[in-house]
């Protein structure tokens, strides 16, 4: 009775890691040629920043609208033509003057219009509308 090896009669079934071994190889060669490269020391002379003493804030005015539809500039309530030539006053003393607007939820949102539009034709540009 002839026994016959069922392993020697199977195909074999291993991955060839050879090609993969000198793909490592060859990156690894790459790799100790440049890091002398790059670890040499590159010299610049970088500029120096002038920095101002000191930054001021633009001034800011809160302006905020009621129901009832009164204007309240941080906290003082102001009429629409005093509004507006405070307006003005602001824009003339400091450009850069921010307006910081907002309203009640039950306020005419056209007084609030009304406001941003006089706001920006009285001079002030820095505009911000918060909720």
């Amino acid at each position: 009775m002839a026994f016959s090896d069922a392993v020697k009669d199977s195909p074999v079934a291993e991955i060839n890691i050879t090609p993969l071994v000198d793909v490592m190889l060859v990156l690894l060669v790459i790799f100790m040629i440049t890091m002398p490269i790059l670890a040499q020391p590159v010299d610049a002379t970088l500029p120096q920043v002038a920095r101002p003493d000191s930054v001021e804030p633009p001034p800011s005015l809160r302006l905020q609208v009621n129901d009832a539809g009164d204007y309240l500039l941080d906290g003082r309530v102001y009429a629409a033509d005093a509004l507006w030539q405070r307006f003005e006053e602001a824009a003339a003393e400091d450009p850069r003057t921010a307006l910081r607007v907002s309203a009640t939820s039950a306020a005419d949102y056209q007084h609030v219009v009304t406001a941003l539009a006089e706001a920006r034709e009285r001079g002030l540009r820095n505009i911000a509308v918060q909720p």
